[in-house]
């Protein structure tokens, strides 16, 4: 007599399918406002990446629960899970963090994936089977990355493995990732792991510069077009703290609606895109990363601000007025026939339309949220005029003075 494979209900489906959603979120949330404290160049970059990604992998599979009437995706999860999620948080260095955020929990959905076809009714719930077709690619580079860099950092931050087996416990205790393993007894955590979220300053590496503004003079774009195109390829560079600032915001605001969170997760990543295309322009014009000073000053003073006044500032403020320069720039590297920095300043210059329609539509949602008695029209002029005082950077200043005398807010 042959046997039929038992096969998960539909009901298991969706409890499975919301611990994948919520872990997601979670690791999206973690890596979002460790970005600031990771001060390797290069987690940086791929961090930036991976947070929008996971983003992405949790919104493929809110839409299907969805098709499978589940509309509350957190509703009924378990209390060991949730600990899991404020836990990620207290990492204390970047080993620590991809030891468990990557090595542990996304390694763990990276088998739960690949398994989930074999468990579920493939033939009637092949939808299910090409959402996690669709997510597998990015979490296996995801976990393929975290392995190899690991590998280059592990001996500088000594003591890793005790929180690493910290959160693996907290997941086994859990019933795994699916929550359906034959649970393990709660490990005992571990002594030091306060919270350091959210960074107050942004971390680099001791080597690299740090920006003086006393010293940053723009070249002129027609006389001297050479150095200008360095100039403003080297604050492009720099557009880091701009992710750095999103990452912490979105950590900063849980209360905001999915979509919301799903929308700054994408422009944290444009903005890691924007920094990697000034990365490419001054490597092409002869000059190591490690060698441009860091604006760092520029995510240290945006965080003695709330986070509603930071998302404000930057999508209704330092957005909008960033957009004739960048036009102009275009025309100008298009006129010399400057090919390349024409392109990169064309997908910057579109990026940011859609950045500066997000705060028109949630900025009002964060003041109602947050319950301030503003409007965005009266937060926009509050932060501008802020700005104004405490950037640190000229050419944010010049902006935010050409557009007060053009009526850009009006």
């Amino acid at each position: 007599m042959v046997v039929e494979k038992k096969h998960i209900t539909i009901e298991q489906n969706t409890e499975y399918l919301k611990r994948y959603a919520f872990l997601e979120k979670a690791c999206m949330r973690t890596l979002a406002g460790w970005l600031p404290g990771v001060p390797e160049w290069e987690a940086k970059n791929q961090i930036g990446l991976h947070t929008w990604e996971s983003g992405d992998s949790a919104d493929l599979i809110y839409q299907r629960l969805r098709e499978l009437r589940t509309y509350q995706p957190e509703r009924n999860l378990s209390d060991g899970l949730k600990l899991l999620a404020r836990e990620l948080d207290h990492a204390q260095n970047t080993a620590e963090l991809i030891a468990t955020v990557y090595l542990v929990v996304k390694k763990a959905l990276l088998a739960a994936y690949r398994q989930h076809p074999e468990a579920t009714w493939i033939e009637f719930d092949n939808p299910t089977v090409v959402t996690t077709e669709k997510v597998l690619p990015a979490i296996e580079r995801q976990v393929a990355w975290a392995e190899k860099f690991f590998a280059t950092i592990e001996q500088d931050y000594p003591g890793w493995p005790a929180w690493r087996d910290y959160i693996a416990g907290l997941l086994a205790a859990d019933g795994g990732v699916t929550g359906t393993e034959a649970p393990a007894t709660a490990p005992q955590r571990p002594e030091s792991h306060e919270l350091l979220l959210p960074w107050k300053e942004c971390q680099r590496v001791k080597s690299w510069p740090i920006f003086d503004p006393s010293v940053d003079v723009e070249p002129d774009r027609k006389a001297e077009p050479e150095a200008h195109r360095l100039w403003r390829f080297k604050h492009y560079v720099n557009e880091m703290t701009a992710a750095e600032t999103l990452g912490s915001i979105l950590w900063m605001t849980p209360e905001m609606p999915w979509e919301y969170q799903y929308n700054v997760s994408r422009h944290l990543w444009d903005e890691i895109r924007h920094s990697q295309l000034g990365q490419v322009r001054v490597q092409q014009l002869g000059w190591k990363v490690e060698d441009v000073p860091q604006v760092v000053q520029i995510y240290n003073v945006m965080m003695t601000l709330p986070a509603v006044d930071q998302y404000a500032l930057l999508t209704t403020v330092i957005e909008p007025n960033g957009m004739p320069e960048k036009s102009t720039n275009r025309e100008h590297w298009e006129e010399i026939e400057d090919e390349i920095s024409a392109a990169a300043v064309s997908y910057d210059w579109s990026d940011e339309n859609f950045h500066i329609r997000w705060g028109k539509k949630w900025t009002p949602v964060l003041l109602e949220t947050y319950g301030y008695k503003e409007t965005p029209e009266e937060i926009a002029a509050r932060t501008e005029a802020w700005l104004m005082e405490n950037t640190p950077v000229k050419m944010q200043a010049k902006m935010a003075l050409e557009a007060h005398q053009g009526g850009q807010h009006g």
